[in-house]
């Protein structure tokens, strides 16, 4: 997102006891496109604080009760570290003196001038947007180095890290193919990180989790009032993603109507808030993953196949554990430092039998099971345990065969000449079965047998003539 549009979108808190003072600064912050809740009292602004997110307060220092300085210093208690301008009168400049010590951004002094309110307000919306920004980028550098975690020496992931370095140097579009557990969002986040984008935010969101209705106004975010809750403007994902990478995880599960807009999305590079006209435009690169064939659900026609070719423009398939079993033990090493290393435990080898089973087991979870079984056993191992054995693995590891078999249908048993129809006559007692089940749910109603069966009145009536179906004692069916 722009900085020019993180301060359009800014909300703020206006806390005074006059009410003239919060009528002229609320019409004034809202005629900016500013979104405004005011308060008579520092009180009432703290209660709102729990349900209500700010990016700048306005508060009179002079007011009964709680005053200015008092609600700052709360403010600071709750570890809430938005910027807060003071109000004050050219008599109390001391007051506006200390409340800047206890960490105030700016003081305004009455009476104050428009333009200058505006541009303190500004000032500070744009200071809240940099905290949060290098907030969110100190966090993501945390976990920047961990691409470690994309680990195999074997053919196929030595393919997998060819296209990775040189799609990454480009801004195209990137589809992710792979089983659940093969790490397909390393693989996201390896791309955005060793590409131009990589000083900007990767935002991930996992297309499955949330239902095609709240998806939306996830993605692309939503106006005050267009739903029951929409309580506030709200930038969607996209919007946050600005400049960056948006991760779209189980791309194969969205309904056809947001695949429309994200198609949008990405030929015109704008779209419009739920329940807003207003288009908003961006600049994002969209790596996108499932676990689904989509050109299988393409042929199904649940899914696009004008968006499946924009998100196609690379494609990287992961392999399956189960077909690369040689980085087996490179994986097993990975996983059995990092744990040991959280433990602090001194456990950090694997015996060869327990290698056996590991590689001898079929992996349907991929990596990521291979993760919790590692995991599993280091906590399943006594104190006095200095290597990995077979006996720490979980049962269905050790001993796949023995689990109990899915029940299966009995084979169907031959029938004997004197069983066997023609077909004819086997398609008759089916279609005559459900005409006499349809009339007897509808008592006899042929409309309404007619639209349970999905087939028009006139067939309906053809076929009780042809199978002669009436009522018990000759009674006609009725219309």
């Amino acid at each position: 997102m722009s900085d020019q549009q993180s301060v359009r979108t800014g909300r703020l808190f206006i806390v005074d006891d006059e009410p003239n003072i919060r009528r002229v600064l609320t019409t004034l912050c809202t005629r900016e496109g500013w979104h405004v809740l005011a308060f008579e009292s520092g009180q009432d602004a703290l209660n709102a604080l729990a349900e209500s997110d700010v990016d700048v307060v306005v508060t009179d220092l002079s007011m009964p009760g709680m005053t200015g300085t008092d609600l700052l210093r709360r403010l600071r208690e709750r570890g809430c570290q938005v910027p807060v301008l003071v109000i004050t009168a050219y008599g109390s400049i001391a007051s506006a003196v200390e409340a800047m010590k206890l960490g105030a951004f700016d003081y305004l002094c009455k009476p104050f001038d428009v333009e200058q309110v505006k541009l303190a307000i500004q000032r500070a919306l744009q200071q809240q947007r940099l905290q949060e920004e290098n907030a969110y980028l100190r966090q993501e550098l945390q976990t920047r180095y961990q691409f470690g975690n994309i680990i195999g020496a074997s053919p196929r992931m030595q393919a997998v890290y060819r296209l990775i370095e040189k799609a990454a140097r480009s801004r195209a579009n990137v589809l992710i193919l792979g089983e659940s557990g093969t790490g397909k969002e390393l693989v996201a986040r390896a791309l955005h990180y060793g590409g131009p984008r990589s000083n900007k935010r990767f935002v991930p969101v996992s297309c499955a989790a949330l239902p095609n209705e709240l998806l939306e106004s996830e993605l692309f975010g939503h106006e005050k009032g267009a739903f029951t809750g929409a309580n506030w403007q709200r930038a969607g994902r996209f919007e946050l993603a600005d400049g960056g990478t948006l991760f779209l995880d189980e791309i194969g599960d969205i309904s056809p109507h947001v695949q429309t807009k994200l198609l949008r999305v990405i030929q015109e590079q704008e779209f419009e808030r739920v329940g807003g006209s207003r288009p908003v435009k961006v600049d994002v690169r969209i790596i996108a993953a499932t676990n689904q064939e989509l050109a299988e659900l393409i042929q199904k026609g649940e899914f696009r196949e004008d968006l499946y070719y924009r998100l196609r423009v690379v494609e990287i398939r992961l392999p399956p554990l189960r077909e690369r079993r040689e980085d087996l033990p490179l994986l097993v090493k990975h996983f059995l430092h990092k744990f040991a290393a959280r433990e602090q435990r001194t456990l950090d080898r694997v015996t060869p039998e327990a290698m056996e089973v590991l590689t001898r087991y079929h992996w349907p979870g991929n990596v990521r099971e291979l993760e919790n079984a590692i995991e599993c056993a280091l906590v399943m191992a006594d104190e006095t345990d200095r290597e990995l054995t077979a006996r720490l693995l979980l049962e269905n590891i050790r001993m796949p065969d023995r689990l109990p078999a899915a029940p299966s249908a009995a084979p169907p048993r031959p029938l004997g000449d004197d069983e066997r129809k023609p077909l004819p006559e086997v398609v008759a007692d089916v279609e005559r079965t459900m005409l006499v089940d349809a009339l007897q749910e509808t008592n006899w109603n042929l409309t309404k047998a007619a639209e349970v069966l999905g087939i028009t009145f006139r067939s309906m009536r053809y076929n009780v003539k042809k199978y002669g179906l009436s009522r018990d004692n000759g009674n006609s069916a009725v219309v």
